[in-house]
């Protein structure tokens, strides 16, 4: 077991490090099928870990500088999920784990101008002499992590790509009247699918930048809010696990293992 660095942790991190140390437990948050899956991937649970950030969110005004302020909303997603992955590694890496699987990612509004971002997983080592050369994270259980290893596949790190488009259109409120009976409203189509392509756009560029193969996308969500009646803003984002092949192997198999043979020694 590598030594453990806790040094520039937080300092409640400090204090769940040192329970574990203490009582010898290794908690994880894997279901029964994401545990069997991790065992079938090689990879035993060290524990919990999580990182978070709470962040002051820069709000616009209601009028025209409102559609600008869809950049401070991209730039604090960003920085809020990257710098909540940032701390759950560190928190692993102090476990000694190689990586973290099951990762969830939620937004909180602590009250109007706060958002705490929380990434929580459990981290995971290797059971296998060869170690992989730095610590992955994916958002994707246990047993579908098993079925990525058994078809030649590992995972790199969780990738985001964040979007956020404004459309003007002076004459949209003629569509949203009550005599605009099942009529296509332009400015939140356009709003919408663009930010859902630019954030699908920004998702692959993570993927590339960190030398994976392929991703896995495992959650799209975009929300869309008007500026008055002349505009509407679109914000999209798209979570999921940027993944490496490292052999030539079957096909993943289609279903999960669902029972835990007790024939194993």
């Amino acid at each position: 077991m590598p030594k453990r660095d806790v040094q520039d942790l937080p300092p409640a991190a400090r204090a769940r490090i040192a329970r574990f140390e203490a009582s010898g437990s290794k908690t994880s948050l894997l279901s029964v099928p994401g545990a069997v899956g991790a065992e079938v991937a090689g990879f035993t649970p060290v524990g919990e870990v999580m990182g978070c950030v709470v962040q002051q969110v820069g709000w616009g005004g209601p009028n025209w500088w409102a559609i600008d302020s869809i950049r401070v909303q991209e730039d604090v997603l960003r920085r809020g999920y990257a710098t909540a992955l940032e701390r759950l590694a560190a928190e692993a890496k102090a476990l000694g784990a190689d990586g973290v699987l099951g990762i969830g990612l939620t937004v909180t509004d602590l009250d109007e101008v706060t958002q705490e971002f929380v990434a929580l997983g459990t981290a995971v080592r290797a059971r296998t002499e060869q170690r992989p050369r730095r610590l992955f994270t994916t958002d994707l259980p246990g047993q579908d992590v098993g079925k990525l290893v058994q078809a030649g596949w590992v995972p790199a790190r969780v990738a985001i790509g964040v979007a956020g488009r404004a459309v003007r259109d002076p004459y949209m409120s003629r569509q949203t009247t009550s005599w605009a009976v099942n009529v296509e409203v332009d400015a939140p189509t356009k709003a919408v699918t663009d930010a859902r392509a630019a954030a699908r756009a920004e998702f692959g560029r993570a993927i590339r930048d960190c030398g994976a193969d392929g991703g896995i996308v495992s959650d799209l969500r975009v929300a869309a809010w008007p500026v008055q009646e002349f505009a509407v803003i679109a914000l999209a984002t798209v979570t999921g696990t940027a993944i490496a092949r490292f052999r030539e192997g079957p096909a993943a198999p289609a279903g999960a293992l669902k029972i835990l043979p007790l024939n194993r020694h």
